[in-house]
């Protein structure tokens, strides 16, 4: 009893082609297969470009505040001479005519 209820892959098969909602499935797993895989714009590729777009964004916003500092240092380069000796001897290692410049280097 227990073989002739039994059903093979054969007569799943089988049943699946003689139902009558088979051509919703099958249309249905064709417009899936081509959303996710087979379209321009699938799922995947969707997902990639947000996430270029949120770096996008967080580079923009990181590129404007640094916009923003070098305004601002330009504005005091042009107002303030004590600024530009200062920024010159600390980065650029320039000195006066008659001085020694030390630099402890640390190991």
């Amino acid at each position: 009893m227990a073989n002739a209820e039994r059903k093979t892959a054969k007569d799943w098969i089988l049943r699946f082609w003689n139902w009558r909602g088979r051509n919703y499935v099958l249309i249905l797993l064709f417009f899936a297969a081509w959303f996710f895989f087979l379209s321009p714009n699938t799922l995947f590729t969707q997902i990639r470009a947000r996430r270029e777009n949120r770096e996008m964004k967080r580079m923009r916003e990181f590129y404007q505040r640094e916009i923003k500092h070098n305004e601002e240092e330009i504005a005091r380069f042009k107002n303030d001479g004590d600024f530009v000796e200062t920024y010159g001897r600390e980065n650029y290692l320039m000195k006066k005519q008659n001085e020694d410049i030390y630099l402890y280097v640390e190991e």
